[in-house]
């Protein structure tokens, strides 16, 4: 189904040697020139806090020190706090939420969240050498009634669930993640950038899903196939440090839907 929004089509949502001394009687030799050995920058880190199930089924959290990486930031930047989540006790904001509870899916599954994971966005220049993020703000009814409502804020890292015949195009079904940052218009639809330090965060179910959020589909976590497609294992290895609950990524189990890159989303706006 095409829906049309301040004049655009849109898809539907459902780190010297000193010379040696010489006879004053000698010429001096000139010293040979040596580059300069670059200077090292110590990489970016980031601190990311954690919420986990052990085991046991117990509720564990936990803070590590990781590379500012986009691998590694997009498994914590998809809510923005204040994000109600709908679950199976009622809406409660994303902040309130602890792994054990039950969120609800666009599937119509309600799935345990196993892990849920947070940092801090910071204003741009506000750490040296940290690049500038920016939210998703997507206004009430954008994709619809309701779709969504009110008003939702989104990580840098966000996929919305979109149904359209159009996503055949890009990934075969009519059915995909888009990153919500691909849908902005200017108008009903904005790139956010925080103005203060603001908490992200990202949820991992037991079984892949979209997570219900004011009406609208997001996809809960999944590394997808870049951890097995040419990722350093010692990368790779710091990166599942983040998730204790784990032994391997293929215990993140089957992506629900495929993906689309923000360029399929605009071609297929586009059709």
């Amino acid at each position: 189904m095409l829906q049309r929004h301040t004049g655009m089509n849109r898809l539907s949502t459902d780190v010297f040697n000193s010379p040696l001394p010489h006879s004053r009687s000698l010429p001096q030799p000139v010293p040979p020139q040596t580059e300069p050995r670059p200077v090292r920058s110590a990489p970016l880190t980031r601190r990311y806090e954690i919420a986990y199930l052990d085991p046991r089924g117990q509720f564990e959290t936990c803070t590590r020190l990781a590379p500012a990486i986009a691998e590694f930031e997009e498994a914590f930047s998809a809510f923005a706090r204040g994000t109600v989540i709908a679950t199976t006790e009622g809406p409660v904001a994303i902040e309130d939420l602890v792994p054990g509870m039950a969120a609800l899916t666009g599937e119509g599954r309600a799935e345990r969240i196993t892990w849920i994971g947070s940092m801090t966005l910071f204003p741009p220049h506000a750490l040296p050498g940290m690049p500038r993020s920016t939210l998703t703000r997507i206004t009430a009814d954008a994709f619809g009634i309701g779709r969504p409502m009110p008003d939702l804020v989104l990580g840098p890292r966000a996929r919305i669930l979109v149904r359209d015949a159009r996503c055949r195009f890009a990934t075969g079904v009519e059915a995909a993640y888009a990153p919500a940052r691909s849908f902005t218009d200017g108008v009903s639809i904005i790139e956010v950038t925080p103005v203060a330090p603001i908490t992200v965060y990202h949820i991992v179910l037991e079984r892949q899903g979209s997570i219900r959020a004011a009406g609208l589909e997001i996809e809960s976590f999944h590394p997808g196939a870049r951890m097995d497609d040419g990722f350093d294992p010692q990368v790779a290895q710091v990166f599942l440090s983040l998730f204790p609950h784990l032994r391997s990524t293929a215990d993140f189990g089957t992506p629900a839907h495929p993906r689309m890159s923000a360029a399929e989303v605009e071609a297929a706006l586009e059709a």
